[in-house]
C-alpha cells in the first residue's frame, strides 16, 4: 500500500494534533470549512494498530451535507508525546468520496477490524490525490486557523 509523502504526512499529523474529543471543524473563509474526525481505531495492519480518520469539506444542498471531497485514512501513529517526530507516523488513504459527482471509492477492505485486502490501482490514485490535497490544505491556511 502507498502512504502519504513526507510533506503530506506532516500536514495530516498537524490536523489530527488539533482534534478535541475526536473532532475539529476549521473555518477558514473564503474556503469551505474543513472537518477532521477520528472515526475508529484498533485496526490491525501489517505495520501495527491503526486509527481511522476522516478529512472532509462539506457544503449543504437541499438540506443534505455534501462531501466535497471526503477522504478517509489509516494512521499508524507511534509518535507518543513527541508529536513532531513525523517519521513515526504512517498515513494510508483508503476512501475517496465526492458527493456531487456520486463518487464513492474504497481502496482497502477491513474484516473484523483487520486490514485484509486493498485495491492497488485505486489506492495509488487515492494517495496521489491526498498528497495534492494536503498541500492545498496547507497553502490555503487551514493549519494556521
Amino acid at each position: 500500500m502507498e502512504s502519504l509523502n513526507n510533506k503530506s504526512t506532516i500536514v495530516f499529523a498537524e490536523l489530527i494534533n488539533r482534534l478535541n474529543e475526536g473532532y475539529v471543524k476549521i473555518v477558514n473563509d473564503p474556503y469551505m470549512p474543513l472537518t477532521v474526525e477520528n472515526i475508529g481505531g484498533n485496526i490491525v495492519t501489517p505495520w501495527g494498530l491503526a486509527s481511522l480518520y476522516s478529512i472532509c469539506h462539506y457544503y449543504e444542498q437541499n438540506g443534505d451535507l455534501m462531501q466535497d471531497p471526503e477522504m478517509c485514512f489509516l494512521a499508524i501513529d507511534n509518535r507518543g508525546t513527541f508529536k513532531t517526530d513525523y517519521k513515526l507516523i504512517k498515513v494510508i488513504p483508503y476512501l475517496y468520496r465526492q458527493a456531487s459527482l456520486g463518487i464513492y471509492e474504497e481502496s482497502a477492505i477491513f474484516e473484523n477490524a483487520i486490514l485484509t485486502k486493498f485495491r492497488r490501482d485505486k489506492q495509488k490514485a487515492h494517495t496521489a490525490f491526498a498528497n495534492t490535497w494536503m498541500m492545498n490544505i496547507r497553502e490555503q491556511g487551514f493549519l494556521v486557523k
